[in-house]
């Protein structure tokens, strides 16, 4: 049992969860204690003693039900035969219900409306049978399921009953996370154990490429990106100033000493001074890396809610400010708001060259010798005018420049991307495309 627990957890550590020997110790102990024989005991001391942040919690349980548990267990609604009359949906041709649907779509509507969780369990039994196994991910396989049930037909259809709808849109997402969990355990039936840790690193937020993200893990990511904000906000750090009060500042008693020979006849104090990042965000919006730019924006409205000295900037061809926008009540609220009413983009296609030259001639006077300058974008200019020296004059008007670039190193410098040429007027030039990276990016600039 110690070897396959030691390789479960190596497992976990593959993904991301960090469990220190300690932990690893004690929960050694705790089996020993307390057995195995309690399946739920067993999760429950694993979960107690391995896991400590909550953000770990859902990798943990995938990788729990992936290593030990033998088959899905199924939600309460998919073990009901009976009918049921909760949902009264239109099913004639009145642009509701079945209307248009073809029959995979009516037999699932129709198993929704009955709650007839047998039949809905058999269906996705069926596709799971007559599953052809390639190199698709789990995502990619599940939707494949989907199109072949045609499953999003029943989905407008359910979601256009409105409130009539709401039951059977609920069992709808329960069978979702039942067909989900199949497909995992059927990939584990059919490749081994093997394809368990592949599956684990699929699914590490830590390393996950933000435009890969499926809509579960965009929250979850949002939750992190906000955790990290907090650790953050609390990172200051301190320089020390001579003060009438405070520590004996020895080194400037013995600086004086040695200028005058003799014995320092005073006292000399110095106390710690909190300094607070002063940063402007230089954030391109555009297509190609709008996803990563909406995450850096996430990170920079909690920031900026606990830090005063942060201005911060979208632009595709032309530049905008959006600091006021970042301070609304919720996340969503003040990023939404922020990219919505952002008038940053003429032709829609990125112009680092013009959008360099507008804010020096508008913004020059937010730049200061104390703040930092990031930058945020994949530096592919669409052949236009570099104009590398406008970069080159922002740079000596701040204490640095970081440029974060979500685009993958392999690929910096070829085509239109000019990343080498603006390279030269920045402190640092660094790949950010996840969680990890942009952890170690903040973390160097904070």
């Amino acid at each position: 049992m110690e070897k396959r627990l030691l390789k479960f957890i190596r497992m976990l550590r593959g993904s991301g969860v960090r469990i220190s020997p300690g932990e690893l110790t004690e929960c050694l102990k705790a089996i020993k204690h307390f057995g195995i024989s309690d399946r739920d005991m067993f999760y429950r001391l694993l979960k107690a003693t391995l896991i400590k942040a909550e953000t770990d919690r859902e990798i943990f349980d995938l990788a729990f039900r992936l290593f030990f548990l033998g088959e899905v267990e199924k939600p309460p609604v998919l073990n009901c035969s009976g009918k049921y009359d909760g949902f009264t949906s239109s099913v004639d041709g009145s642009g509701t219900g079945k209307a248009g649907m073809g029959a995979a779509s009516r037999q699932l509507y129709q198993a929704l409306r009955e709650r007839n969780g047998e039949l809905l369990s058999e269906m996705v039994q069926k596709q799971l049978a007559g599953l052809r196994f390639k190199e698709e991910k789990i995502d990619e396989l599940v939707h494949r399921v989907k199109v072949k049930m045609e499953w999003f037909m029943v989905e407008n259809a359910v979601e256009r009953d409105g409130r009539e709808g709401e039951a059977a849109y609920q069992v709808l997402k329960d069978l979702e996370d039942f067909l989900r969990k199949s497909v995992e355990k059927t990939i584990v039936k059919k490749r081994g154990e093997e394809i368990i840790e592949e599956i684990l690193s699929d699914e590490n937020l830590r390393t996950k490429d933000f435009g890969a993200l499926n809509e579960s893990q965009v929250k979850e990511m949002e939750k992190r990106i906000d955790r990290l904000a907090h650790i953050l906000a609390s990172r200051y750090s301190y320089r020390l100033k001579p003060a009438k009060t405070g520590r004996v500042d020895m080194r400037r008693m013995l600086q004086r000493a040695a200028r005058t020979g003799r014995t320092p006849e005073k006292l000399y104090y110095q106390d710690k001074v909190m300094n607070k990042p002063s940063l402007i965000v230089l954030c391109d919006v555009s297509g190609s890396v709008a996803v990563y730019s909406a995450f850096l924006l996430q990170l920079i409205y909690a920031m900026s809610r606990r830090f005063e000295d942060i201005r911060t900037f979208l632009f595709v061809d032309e530049v905008a400010e959006v600091t006021p926008d970042l301070k609304k009540s919720t996340v969503r609220e003040g990023v939404t708001e922020a990219l919505s009413r952002a008038k940053c983009s003429r032709l829609g296609i990125s112009n680092f060259g013009q959008v360099f030259e507008l804010f020096r001639k508008e913004y020059q006077h937010v730049l200061n010798p104390k703040s930092s300058l990031i930058i945020l974008g994949d530096a592919k200019n669409n052949w236009y005018p570099p104009r590398d020296e406008e970069l080159a004059f922002l740079s000596q008007q701040v204490k640095r420049v970081v440029w974060l670039n979500p685009e993958p190193m392999g690929e910096w410098n070829k085509e239109d991307s000019i990343i080498g040429r603006y390279a030269l007027s920045c402190s640092a030039v660094l790949e950010c495309r996840n969680l990890e990276q942009l952890e170690r990016a903040i973390c160097k600039i904070v």
